[in-house]
């Protein structure tokens, strides 16, 4: 090889490295992952659909385990830093409930490859630790915050953690059904009401 081949080829690499951060590679798997689970996180197939080396993977992380972690840690920091824009504000408990459920059953049936990781993670969890342990975080996040908005519903705190259970299985379960559906707004709007009565009739 020439020098100034080598030159070249030093340059490309550098390049590559500068211009790619590991929220790329982050980005990069997550399609991986929505597309196929964690079986299908190949750095090789990463470093095609970047279209650079895969000395650039090791430039921003360990090794395939590392990027295992950073992922499930980006996702874990990631939905746990979303609860705050369905944080209950204290107004009427009645309005909060519906405005929050509004929010995650249309913003979720938009969105297809949110869900589809999610799904990964959970699925990926049941036989790994560390993963495990993320699910359960976020899982505790989101019913502690439905016991924020549930506690103005009732002064029985065991009332108010099945409350906040309930909620949050039947709307995973609702985006679950509802995502990737077209012009469906009125079934998204039945279930928002159908979810909302159940929880408002509780009331003490």
């Amino acid at each position: 090889m020439t020098e100034s081949k080598a030159s070249a080829r030093g340059s490309r690499k550098a390049s590559d490295k500068a211009q790619l951060t590991r929220d790329h590679w982050l980005d990069a798997a997550a399609g991986e992952v929505a597309a196929g689970g964690f079986g299908h996180l190949r750095v090789m197939t990463l470093a095609k659909k970047l279209g650079v080396t895969r000395g650039s993977f090791y430039w921003h992380f360990k090794d395939h385990g590392d990027l295992v972690v950073s992922f499930l840690d980006r996702w874990r920091d990631r939905r746990l830093h979303e609860l705050q824009y369905w944080k209950p504000k204290g107004g009427d408990v009645e309005t909060e409930l519906r405005e929050i459920l509004e929010l995650l059953l249309t913003d979720a049936s938009r969105n297809i490859r949110r869900l589809q990781v999610e799904l990964a993670v959970r699925d990926f969890a049941r036989r790994n630790d560390y993963a495990a342990d993320l699910v359960t975080q976020v899982d505790a996040a989101r019913i502690q915050q439905n016991c924020t908005l549930f506690q103005r519903l009732s002064n029985d705190p065991q009332r108010v953690k099945d409350l906040s259970l309930l909620l949050y299985v039947a709307t995973i379960g609702s985006q679950v059904v509802l995502t990737g559906k077209k012009g469906d707004a009125e079934a998204i709007r039945r279930i928002e009401d159908l979810l909302a009565r159940v929880v408002l009739e509780q009331r003490d």
